[in-house]
């Protein structure tokens, strides 16, 4: 984009921050203040690095030995790419360690367990026979911490996770490391080993979320360290009227942000009310000393997009609070949406063709906020979701739009995309409010019986094709795809609540799921772990495959105009008895452009930036 227009997106993105996302300027009482709250630290000034006391994933390549004995290099199998489990980015063939048997062992200097550390996982390929591990501490001849037994996993191409149980405690802090092979084929493959450990040193400017180089840019990451620590004095003052959606969030595991400091993150709609917005997974808690975690994320800051100034952060559940309005007397009509599904996404500098014409290009500029229930049952029933979409195309006039999506036929959605999938399922949930129109697309959600459709062989190769989630609406005009490629849950009918959580499959062996890494690393993270714990991968935190066609806008009497909740219905001048007074931004002047294959789609990225942030589900 031209200079001038970033210098003022910097301009107005630093207005905004502070006037309406840090809450500064408020000095009277602050509502929700906590019934105690102790200043534990001077620091006035988020650290660059702290404690995270949450569990949080460390993976470490064979490679980064300190010294070896007997082991050598070798390049691995060209399609072991572990290193990359949710395929964020290329992986290149990796390097790893062979002649792993006969006691030889590499060491590893200064590795940081935190406070402890239930089990090591080992990533091994071992032709044929059965094979121990020792893991010691200091040297060859250093105290058994663990060890463990490795089976064939059938040839030195294929790779399995193995859990190795530390069975004798270490004081807090770094350690070094033996791993010793006993065993008599020097065949046998080492390709990493990892660990999840509490209260390890992080920093925060590199725990918000993993996104790799690609066609398109990723939304840049905002600096955290650095910035003001959060106060009181940033929570709305007791004059403020607080929208529905508004404090609704507490926290859920003991490592957790405090109530009050989520609280802190507010902005106004544009009726004047208080809502909740974008805030960064991770935080520094000045009661502890400490970074905490919110356990959820919203996707992209929204602060990085380069027409931030258009719509400024995002006023999650403002939508919902015009439906209620327009509606007091019919709790019905209502809509309520969970805290944690409220998603952003950033494309800055977008390159457009004309649908007309495809000789003429425009550089676009658009940053999306939709609610997607990835989670609970409220997206097995639900059609309407709450989406924003702003942004401006080079030589147009900007747009901002606040209303529904609509995504296919309520009450039902369709299975996950996938061979041998992709049947209609009627949810069996009531729709809330129960008069959402029909319109969009669809939602593909994984189900039970679409796991284990076809035969073994069908069912294990479709198996993470029917674990992706895929939602499809018409916005602004065009298409718009979202996806989710790691969900927290599948529909299943034969539940009470209709949902089972994905991460109970991979505990279940004849489960298609099971045999995945991702339930490797499950099985391998030490005691079980469940639905809502950090350490499963199951987070609905990785998108990959989201992207939108286009955005085409007809002509308008007026840059302004009033819609219904579902952005129907357009009049110049609100009609309050028809629902029609939801204020929209629009071109005056239409255009149509579209946007086709790599150059649509946002870069995969992973908003729990590998288990590392403490995000989980709920998110």
């Amino acid at each position: 984009m031209k200079k001038n227009k970033i210098s003022k997106f910097c301009l107005y993105a630093a207005i905004a921050l502070l006037l309406s996302f840090s809450g500064i300027s408020h000095a009277r009482t602050p509502v929700n203040v906590p019934l105690r709250y102790e200043v534990a630290t001077n620091i006035s000034t988020i650290p660059s690095s702290a404690l995270a006391p949450w569990p949080v994933f460390h993976r470490i390549d064979a490679l980064s030995f300190s010294s070896r004995v007997g082991l050598q290099t070798i390049s691995g199998d060209y399609w072991e790419r572990s290193e990359n489990p949710f395929s964020i980015g290329y992986t290149a063939q990796s390097q790893e360690l062979i002649n792993a048997a006969n006691g030889n062992y590499a060491v590893y200097n200064d590795i940081d367990l935190g406070s402890g550390v239930e089990a090591l996982m080992l990533r091994v390929a071992l032709p044929s026979g059965t094979h121990t591990v020792e893991v010691r501490t200091g040297s060859a001849s250093g105290s058994i911490l663990g060890k463990c037994t490795i089976n064939s996993t059938g040839s030195e191409s294929t790779y399995r996770t193995v859990r190795c149980p530390l069975s004798i405690s270490l004081a807090k802090g770094k350690h070094n490391l033996v791993i010793r092979f006993i065993g008599t084929n020097s065949r046998m493959r080492f390709n990493w080993f990892a660990f999840w450990a509490r209260n390890t040193l992080q920093k925060i400017d590199e725990i918000q979320k993993i996104q790799p180089d690609s066609v398109n840019k990723g939304a840049p990451i905002i600096p955290i360290a650095g910035s003001p620590v959060r106060t009181l004095n940033l929570l709305p003052t007791s004059s403020e009227i607080l929208g529905k959606s508004y404090g609704m969030w507490s926290p859920g595991k003991a490592w957790e942000c405090p109530k009050w400091m989520h609280d802190t993150y507010w902005t106004k709609g544009e009726d004047g009310k208080v809502y909740p917005t974008w805030h960064p997974p991770v935080d520094f808690n000045p009661e502890t000393n400490t970074y905490c975690t919110y356990g959820h994320e919203h996707g992209d800051d929204p602060r990085s997009s380069e027409v931030f100034n258009i719509a400024g952060m995002p006023a999650f559940g403002y939508v919902n609070e015009q439906l209620a309005t327009n509606n007091p007397s019919s709790p019905s009509l209502h809509r309520h949406e969970d805290h944690f599904g409220h998603k952003v996404l950033v494309a800055n500098n977008w390159r457009m063709y004309d649908a007309q014409d495809s000789s003429k290009t425009t550089t676009c500029d658009v940053s999306l906020k939709l609610h997607m229930g990835t989670h609970s049952p409220d997206a097995l029933a639900n059609t309407a979701h709450e989406m924003f979409v702003s942004g401006k195309c080079d030589g147009h006039e900007p747009f901002n739009l606040k209303h529904f999506a609509l995504f296919g036929v309520p009450g039902s959605f369709i299975e996950s995309q996938a061979p041998l999938c992709t049947l209609p399922v009627t949810s069996g949930i009531t729709p809330n409010p129960i008069n959402q129109p029909r319109g969009g697309f669809h939602r593909a959600i994984p189900t039970a019986e679409c796991y284990v459709r076809g035969t073994q062989d069908e069912q294990s190769s479709a198996v993470i094709r029917r674990n992706i989630e895929f939602w499809l609406t018409d916005f602004a005009g065009r298409s718009f795809y979202f996806a989710v490629t790691n969900p927290s849950r599948f529909y299943n009918a034969s539940s009470s609540t209709k949902i089972s959580r994905t991460v109970d499959a991979c505990y279940n062996s004849s489960h298609p799921l099971s045999k995945t890494l991702m339930c490797q690393e499950t099985l391998a993270a030490g005691s079980k772990v469940t639905w809502d714990d950090p350490r499963s991968p199951f987070r609905g935190s990785v998108h990959s495959g989201s992207h939108f066609s286009g955005l085409a806008f007809g002509n308008s009497p007026n840059s302004i105009v009033y819609t219904d909740a579902y952005g129907k219905n357009a009049r110049t001048s609100p009609v309050p008895d028809l629902g029609i007074t939801f204020k929209q931004r629009v071109p005056v002047q239409g255009f149509s452009y579209k946007v086709d294959a790599q150059a649509s789609i946002f870069p995969t990225a992973d908003y729990s930036a590998f288990g590392t942030n403490g995000v989980r589900a709920p998110n």
